[in-house]
Parts: C-alpha cells; sequence; structure tokens
C-alpha cells in the first residue's frame, strides 16, 4: 500500500512541475525544473521515487485533543517520515475542541489544516462552515482503504450529514464497566449485572474501605457535556430510556430517565470525592493507583492499567457489559466522547491535508495507533480481531469491545441543534446532582425548552 500511495504522489508531483515550468508568468520555480527540460523524463521519475519525500518542505497544522495527543503526534510523525511533510500538532483541551475550530474559522483566522472534531459536534461545525465536504474525495477511495471494515456506528455516525461526508473516523469510543480484581476478591463481590446492584457494590465496598482512601466506584460528573451526560446516558441507556423518540421528539422527562437521574443521584456519596470535579484525568489518576473498585471508561482503559510506568496494578482488572435496569432496561455502549478528523474549508494546503486524512484511513495506520498505550479506541472489526491488538488488550476486552459497538451502540445526535439542546441538559443535570433541583425538574425543565427548540 505505501507503494501505490507513493506512485499516486510522485505522478501528481510531476505533473505539478511541467505544469510550473510551462507557465509564463510563474515568479518561482522548483531548481529541479530547468534540468527536468533537458533531461529524459524516465530519470526525473526515477529521481523522485528514490527520495520517496513527496511532500518534502511543506507542512499542515493539526488541532489535536489532549486526550489522544500521544497517539496524534506519532501520527504526525509517521506521515512525515513516509511524506516528507511537516505535521504540526497543536494540542486543544477536550472540552474547548469544537469551539476553538468554530472560531478559528467564523474569525478567518484559519490557523488550522485539519481539525480533529467530537463527532457530536459535526452538525454544528458543518453549519457554521468550518468542515470541508470531501464526499467526492472519500468516494473516490481505494479498495486498500477497506472502508467496509469500518464499525458503521463510527464511519457513518462520525462523518455523515445529509449525505455528505466531513470527516475520516479516528477514535471509537464507546463506555465498557471496568473493576479491580483485587477489591471485587478482597470484598467478595461479582461484576454488578443491574444498576441496583452496582449500588450496592459501589456502597458495600466505599463504606468497608472507610478511611483507607479507597472507593467502590468513580463516578466521572464534571460540568462538561461528554463527561457528565456520557455517565447520564450510561444510565439512561441501562433503563431503557431514550433523549428522543424515533420520530425524533424530545421525550428526555420519561419516567425512565428520570429514575436513571435519581439512580445517579444516589450514587454519588459512595464514589471518589467529589464526583462533580472528575473527569477523565482525575478518573484515571484514581484508578492506576489502585483506589476505585469499579469504573464505566473507555476500552482503552486495559492497556493504561497494564502499563507498569504509569500503573500501580497492571493485570489487576476485568471488563464487563454495561449494567441494565428494569423491564425496558437493556445492555449498552453508549458512544461517549468519540473523535474523527476533517478539513477546515480555511485549509492552506489541501493535497497534503487530503493525503493526511487518507494516510489516517489505512487499515494498517489504525491498527499501528491502537497499538500505542493511551492512543485510540478501534474503530475497524480488522482491529478487532488482530492478533497483535488482541495480545496487547487481552482476548476478553477485545471480545467485550467488538460485541458492544457491533449490537449495543448507543450514538449521540450529531444534528446542528444538538449543541443548543446539550447545554440545556448539561446545566439541569448539573442542578439536580448539586441538589438545586430534583430530578424530575431538572428533567421537566429541560423538557420545556427542548420542545422550545425543537419548534423551531
Amino acid at each position: 500500500m505505501k507503494k501505490t500511495f507513493l506512485r499516486i504522489f510522485t505522478l501528481v508531483a510531476i505533473l505539478s512541475l511541467v505544469l510550473v515550468a510551462c507557465a509564463p508568468t510563474a515568479e518561482e520555480k522548483p531548481t529541479a525544473v530547468a534540468p527536468a527540460a533537458e533531461e529524459p523524463e524516465e530519470e526525473v521519475v526515477e529521481e523522485v521515487a528514490e527520495g520517496g519525500k513527496i511532500f518534502e518542505g511543506r507542512e499542515i497544522n493539526f488541532m489535536a485533543g489532549a486526550p489522544q495527543q500521544v497517539a496524534d503526534r506519532a501520527l504526525a510523525e509517521w506521515f512525515e517520515e513516509e511524506t516528507g511533510a511537516k505535521v504540526n500538532v497543536l494540542v486543544v483541551p477536550y472540552d474547548a475542541i469544537i469551539e476553538k475550530a468554530t472560531i478559528d474559522v467564523t474569525s478567518g483566522a484559519g490557523q488550522y489544516d485539519v481539525m480533529q472534531y467530537w463527532y457530536v459536534g459535526l452538525g454544528s461545525l458543518v453549519e457554521n462552515g468550518v468542515l470541508a465536504d470531501i464526499t467526492d474525495w472519500w468516494d473516490g477511495l481505494g479498495e486498500e482503504y477497506d472502508i467496509d471494515d469500518i464499525v458503521p456506528a463510527f464511519k457513518d455516525t462520525y462523518t455523515l450529514i445529509d449525505g455528505k461526508r466531513y470527516g475520516v473516523p479516528l477514535d471509537g469510543d464507546i463506555h465498557l464497566m471496568f473493576f479491580n480484581t483485587t477489591i471485587f476478591e478482597k470484598h467478595n463481590v461479582e461484576p454488578p449485572k443491574t444498576w441496583d446492584e452496582y449500588l450496592e457494590t459501589c456502597k458495600l465496598i466505599t463504606e468497608a474501605e472507610a478511611g483507607n482512601d479507597v472507593y467502590g466506584c468513580g463516578i466521572m460528573a464534571i460540568k462538561v457535556p461528554f463527561i457528565l451526560l456520557g455517565t447520564f446516558l450510561n444510565r439512561v441507556a441501562g433503563f431503557g430510556g431514550s433523549w428522543f423518540d424515533e420520530a425524533g421528539y424530545p421525550t428526555i422527562n420519561s419516567p425512565e430517565n428520570v429514575a436513571a437521574l435519581e439512580h445517579l443521584i444516589a450514587e454519588l456519596p459512595y464514589a471518589i470525592p467529589d464526583p462533580k470535579a472528575v473527569g477523565f484525568d482525575e478518573m484515571l489518576g484514581m484508578w492506576v493507583t489502585g483506589r476505585v473498585g469499579m469504573v464505566e471508561f473507555w476500552t482503552d482503559l486495559g492497556q493504561m492499567t497494564d502499563n507498569p510506568e504509569e500503573s500501580m496494578i497492571p493485570g489487576e482488572w476485568d471488563v464487563s457489559p454495561m449494567p441494565v435496569q428494569g423491564e425496558k432496561g437493556q445492555i449498552a455502549a453508549p458512544m461517549n466522547a468519540g473523535w474523527a478528523v476533517g478539513m477546515s474549508t480555511m485549509c492552506k494546503d489541501e493535497e497534503v491535508a487530503k493525503a493526511f486524512l487518507a494516510f489516517l484511513m489505512r487499515p494498517e495506520t489504525s491498527l499501528r495507533a491502537n497499538l500505542i498505550v493511551g492512543g485510540f479506541d478501534p474503530m475497524r472489526y480488522s482491529t478487532f480481531d488482530s492478533p497483535d491488538f488482541r495480545a496487547h488488550v487481552t482476548d476478553k476486552l477485545a471480545d467485550a469491545a467488538r460485541d458492544a459497538v457491533t449490537n449495543a451502540s448507543v450514538p449521540w445526535p450529531t444534528d446542528a441543534m444538538w449543541w443548543e439542546y446539550q447545554e440545556v441538559l448539561n446545566e439541569n443535570v448539573a442542578m439536580a446532582l448539586n441538589g438545586e433541583k430534583t430530578a424530575q425538574q431538572a428533567l421537566d425543565d429541560t423538557q420545556t425548552v427542548w420542545e422550545e427548540i425543537h419548534g423551531q
């Protein structure tokens, strides 16, 4: 595949040189143009192919999310090694990435050429003219990119709006339930199958470990939408609720959703303190130091737990499906977070940008990035099935994650109005967790505003 990539861009480079040589108004010409006119064309092809650096001296800026920066920097390095193009990785906090991307384009700054984006913001980014339509480019990708190998929930949900493509999937995020086997064995408990069992187990361990700085569960409830609402959605899905009905009408104050929020509130006293200040980094620090019995987290937690350079509990973990509750309850794998990469409408070098997107789309690139500790979660079936990946994360985790994304994935909305919807829900759920509103009041208030938004 690498040879195919180089042949394609070699031909592009040659064509570019010929066009420049023929242009009478060109102010600058590459030093190779003059001799190329006197030498046989075959020698020019050989010279470029031998160099293997089709984009030498060119560069693009890549807006990357902070949690994925290790893998993002590796991708940039690999791409430069192959093509010669420098990818400047500019890291942005995960909770500011959509806003920063939007301001970059709407202000006319144009700092970024390619942008990592949270897929839930796709509709908003498209509506604001931030991401370029790459449908024709996507449709022209060859068989070597094996698009059918990409899990549909990631392929379409992450990149498709109104039948058009605006990005390529990067990080296939879902939540599973992880538990510390040492803590569970010590207290003779099993992985919870229902949310009631989850609460009982969390309470039992926390009360038994009082004074030891060990807690039955870790709950991420910081007031950041994809953290707080992700935690809420884990319970909504498990209780059989939903945010909208099949026709798209808001159902946020349904009995199942109210019960899910009430349950979350009841869990907080037994989680690591203070859940309302706990996000990705805070939760990870508590987990790898062995102070948490169980946690809802992304599937790369297993490899981070087994990294002896960062973890005190290698091997002391296992994974199970998310709990269910009630008659409508169902095992679910909420697609919390989730990242893709698109090209800015203000991109200064579309050729290199699209080559970088193509590089990210390669099956071998995706697998290689998923073997980095602190990298990505799989978005291809072939990655889940790869012997190298399975050895890296254990067969049990690979099987659990593959089954979840295939049979139980629960995506967030991606239309432009969702950005407005989620701000209202995020505010009211936070108020419920702070005791400023009951669960019923918080969701009733949300329903009222959502109906107004829906009617616009």
